[in-house]
């Protein structure tokens, strides 16, 4: 008697869990990504539902842009803010089991910001937000320090030359000078003493 009756309440219990709307679950922490990375916006459906067939929609801000939009069994790129074209995309096979997530390829910095995973039929409008944070990309910021530093290098190398030809160039002058007074080897030491000293 036990049995049927524990047997029972669980069919109930299914059976309430099956009528009752689901509901839409977002993560709580804050996603980080850095720039040119993929990064995964997590949302659910508890329980899970089959949302093939159903409209899901991502959208961010204020406003409401639309990141993502899937309805009538199908991605509806139409919709889509020109921003996140060709980087966003749902898990087909996962819509099957209620995964809602979103997949936001090549982050960019202006991807940072607060994103609403609505979930939506005839009967139901359900959403929940996820923050995403977006940092520089570690390995960018050093290719951009050593082409800082070989730029730098290169001026300093430029200017090293510049001051050598000056010198060569009055060197050049004052031998001449020098050469027309008849003293040439004593003028053209005094003319590298000079140079030496402007250095």
């Amino acid at each position: 008697m036990k049995e049927k009756v524990g047997f029972v309440v669980l069919l109930l219990s299914q059976a309430a869990m099956a009528s009752r709307d689901p509901e839409v679950v977002c993560s709580s922490d804050p996603v980080e990504a850095a720039v040119s990375e993929d990064v995964i916006l997590q949302c659910h459906l508890e329980p899970p539902l089959d949302a093939t067939d159903m409209t899901v929609e991502w959208s961010r801000g204020s406003h409401n842009q639309f990141v993502h939009l899937h309805q009538d069994g199908k991605d509806s790129p139409a919709e889509q803010k020109e921003h996140f074209e060709g980087r966003t995309s749902l898990s087909h096979e996962g819509l099957t089991k209620g995964n809602l997530s979103l997949k936001l390829s090549s982050v960019q910095l202006s991807d940072a910001g607060r994103y609403r995973c609505c979930f939506h039929t005839e009967k139901v409008h359900k959403s929940c937000y996820v923050n995403l944070t977006v940092a520089e990309n570690k390995n960018n910021t050093e290719e951009q320090q050593a082409a800082f530093s070989y730029k730098t290098a290169r001026r300093l190398h430029k200017g090293v030359v510049a001051v050598i030809v000056i010198i060569c160039i009055i060197i050049v002058i004052f031998g001449l000078k020098c050469e027309i007074n008849g003293a040439v080897c004593e003028c053209l030491g005094a003319c590298v003493v000079m140079c030496l000293d402007l250095l």
